[in-house]
């Protein structure tokens, strides 16, 4: 084909799209019914929306497309989905009997052959779809079909949190005809239409075996500039910002037209400490760090009073798995300065820096861009640091690759950081992966042979109740002598028109468009 037929054939394709997307439209405005609009900061990386891409799955779940077996509610507690039930019927056997009469976008039925096929597509080293990390985080050895509405699952060795897992988004559970050219889900919404970094439609699937959709459509509105998103969302051309700037929340919150919406999730802001070499090697001065950061006023500050709490276990309150005797270190500039001479801090020429090993008391922070509230978290931490006597340089690099390098290299003696601490719900996920002494991921080298036995133990203990005392006493490991300094759990702000009804934050992350939503006069 010419080059100028083929631009003729995409225009005709791309009017054609746009000509059914406004008919769409017309025929909801018909019915009496709108569509709803919301601004976000980045859409999916391939066209159609594909779970087993990347880190697709969870957009696909966020707007309603894909459902999986397993989900976490809103309370984050772990329930059946496209499940009936689940049980655990060896130590590595786990059995998934499915709910019936559910269907797929596509009109096919759900069944225990395309549960199969949505796994195999993921597992399969030769699939087009091959997502190592699923694979990983699985541990598969075996996929069986019992029957028609009967799957078992067969793990290499004894995971306790393996039903967990099956709630990753990446996991949504798709027609066999998916592909290329197609995905079909078995969430409320279907996918419509995508324009890369511009927007992407869903569309009411009435065929859905749950409640209906109150919407019968979902535009997302992708813009990167918060700005323009701003812009757009008071001039009413957005009916949800679903990242509401914390500075602006006290400007508009007295204002009938608009709602704001708040909630904790399980994103934590934490500090990674050198613990190999230089002054943080020494526990006394990493426990006086946390009596000299103020990490009330960060949240302040920083996020404005709601977009963040202040932190004190690396799991959120939010968290069922959060240990809740530990609270946050008080700020103490007086306790801080006492560890510090413990540890044989002191300022002997007079001129506020401490010295230690006759070397001034200097640390390197780093951090990196893509998180807005990183860097003024950095800036004002060197500023209470110095109050104590302690003098620090900060750095703030373009990836999080960068930073970790920094630390495994002993570089950087702080690297202010922020990762979901639980994006399944479980609390295997952040300790083992961050913090397991066998873990290439545990960048400062931390070892505490406590700590190692108790997630050996974890992660083979089936028992919930036994497992809760278990991630309470890491949790309580990590408090105590503070391989990571936990700062703050992020609290999305979200902010919607008073006609939206029924729009909430769900703490994993994992939902945006739910059924219940609507729109009214």
């Amino acid at each position: 084909m010419k080059p100028l037929q083929k631009s003729v054939l995409f225009k005709l394709t791309l009017a054609v799209l746009i000509v059914c997307l406004c008919l769409s439209g017309a025929l909801a405005l018909a019915s009496g019914e709108k569509g709803l609009r919301l601004g976000v900061s980045w859409g999916p990386d391939s066209n159609p929306p594909d779970p087993a891409k990347g880190w697709d799955g969870w957009y696909c779940n966020e707007i309603g497309m894909t459902e999986t077996l397993l989900v976490l509610d809103f309370d984050q507690k772990l329930v059946p989905k496209l499940a009936e039930s689940f049980r655990n019927l060896t130590p590595t056997t786990w059995e998934i009997k499915l709910r019936n009469g559910v269907k797929f976008h596509d009109g096919l039925p759900l069944n225990a052959k395309a549960v199969k096929f949505s796994f195999a597509r993921i597992l399969d080293e030769k699939s087009p779809v091959f997502n190592e990390r699923l694979r990983n985080l699985l541990g598969l050895k075996s996929i069986s079909v019992k029957d028609d509405y009967t799957v078992r699952f067969e793990t290499k060795k004894p995971v306790a949190s393996f039903a967990y897992k099956l709630a990753d988004p990446g996991l949504g559970i798709l027609s066999p005809k998916s592909g290329p050219k197609g995905i079909y889900g078995t969430g409320p919404f279907k996918f419509s239409l995508m324009i890369p970094d511009e927007k992407v439609v869903v569309e009411r699937f009435d065929g859905y075996w749950g409640k209906k959709a109150g919407l019968p459509s979902v535009s997302f509105v992708i813009n990167k500039d918060p700005q323009a998103k701003m812009l757009a969302f008071e001039a009413g051309d957005l009916d949800v910002l679903g990242q509401f700037p914390e500075m602006d929340v006290q400007r508009v919150k007295g204002d009938k037209r608009f709602q704001i919406h708040n909630r904790e999730t399980n994103r934590v802001c934490y500090f990674i400490t050198r613990l190999q070499k230089g002054p943080l090697a020494n526990p006394d001065i990493r426990l006086a760090l946390n009596y000299a950061v103020d990490r009330r006023e960060v949240v302040d500050v920083v996020l404005s009073g709601v977009g963040g709490v202040v932190g004190a276990s690396v799991f959120p309150k939010v968290l069922p798995w959060s240990n809740s005797k530990l609270k946050p270190y008080p700020y103490d500039p007086a306790k801080a300065k006492e560890l510090l001479a413990k540890a044989g801090a002191v300022d002997s020429d007079k001129n506020g820096v401490l010295e230690y090993k006759g070397a001034p008391l200097s640390l390197k922070i780093w951090t990196y861009e893509g998180r807005p509230s990183l860097r003024p978290t950095v800036e004002l931490v060197q500023a209470q640091l110095k109050r104590v006597g302690i003098d620090s340089q900060i750095r703030v690099v373009k990836s999080t690759s960068t930073c970790e390098e920094a630390i495994r290299k002993d570089e950087a003696d702080l690297v202010l950081y922020m990762a979901n601490s639980a994006p399944q719900g479980d609390p295997d996920y952040f300790v083992t992966t961050w913090l397991g002494p066998e873990s290439s991921l545990n960048y400062n080298r931390y070892q505490n042979k406590e700590l190692g036995g108790l997630l050996k133990k974890g992660r083979i203990s089936f028992d919930p109740a036994e497992r809760k005392k278990i991630y309470d006493r890491i949790q309580e490991i990590i408090y105590r002598e503070s391989p990571v300094i936990v700062m703050f759990h992020t609290a999305k702000v979200a902010a919607s028109w008073s006609h939206v009804k029924n729009y909430r934050i769900h703490p994993a992350e994992i939902y945006v468009i739910t059924p219940e939503i609507k729109i009214e006069d």
